[in-house]
């Protein structure tokens, strides 16, 4: 008897299953991005949809001083395919990373501050973007393992956070699945779980699903003859 999960895969046209499985096959899970108090809903979408895009599956939203909202017009949809993770503070943010054996690299002009390209990337790295005006917190300075600079070469030294987060991540992302031994992607188990998470996103999936579950579950009409 099929699986659920089979059933699910199996409601999908070819094409789209196999754009499924392919998106899911590369997803990474050594890269992540921590957003903390972002004001605007524009940046905040801007930055999902970055993460989206390069294969940053989970993100990390600090709320100590706003609150992380997005607008669905801007993400395209690309919200729905991400983790999420809110916290109330950078402490609790961090302290979850380095659990799961991340280096924490703040996007800073510090003078300790290394360049993009030289973040190690022997472990997984999670990259902090802060406040469009404010910047990094403090706290979060404090609790960082390090500081990064993306390299400018014009008299302007400052970017947009959205444009900072998508620089920030194709740069990264592309040197973790070329240069570490496992490119960085999600494990076996993460990925069997996060497509149980996908599959009913679908909106042609979950209809159909919904049918076909419905009919495994409903008692057979069919009379049996009598011996």
């Amino acid at each position: 008897m099929p699986t659920v999960r089979e059933l699910a895969l199996s409601t999908l046209r070819p094409e789209r299953r196999e754009k499924l499985l392919r998106v899911l096959a590369q997803r990474l899970g050594a890269v992540r991005l921590v957003v903390e108090n972002l004001h605007d809903p524009h940046n905040a979408s801007a930055v999902l949809r970055s993460c989206e895009a390069f294969g940053v599956q989970h993100v990390h939203a600090v709320e100590a001083a706003e609150a992380f909202t997005h607008s669905r017009r801007i993400t395209l949809g690309a919200h729905k395919w991400l983790t999420l993770r809110r916290h109330e503070t950078f402490a609790e943010c961090a302290a979850e990373l380095r659990d799961q054996g991340f280096r924490i690299y703040a996007a800073l002009l510090d003078p300790g501050a290394v360049s993009l390209h030289e973040i190690p990337i022997d472990r997984p790295v999670a990259l902090v973007l802060g406040n469009e005006k404010a910047g990094v917190s403090p706290e979060a300075r404090i609790l960082c393992d390090g500081a990064y600079t993306i390299p400018m070469a014009g008299f302007s030294q400052s970017l947009n956070i959205s444009v900072a987060a998508a620089i920030s991540l194709y740069d990264l992302t592309r040197r973790v699945r070329t240069e570490r031994p496992d490119g960085g992607l999600l494990t076996e188990r993460e990925r069997d779980a996060l497509l149980e998470v996908w599959l009913p996103k679908s909106a042609r999936a979950a209809g159909r699903l919904a049918r076909l579950v419905r009919d495994k579950a409903r008692p057979s009409s069919r009379v049996e003859p009598r011996s």
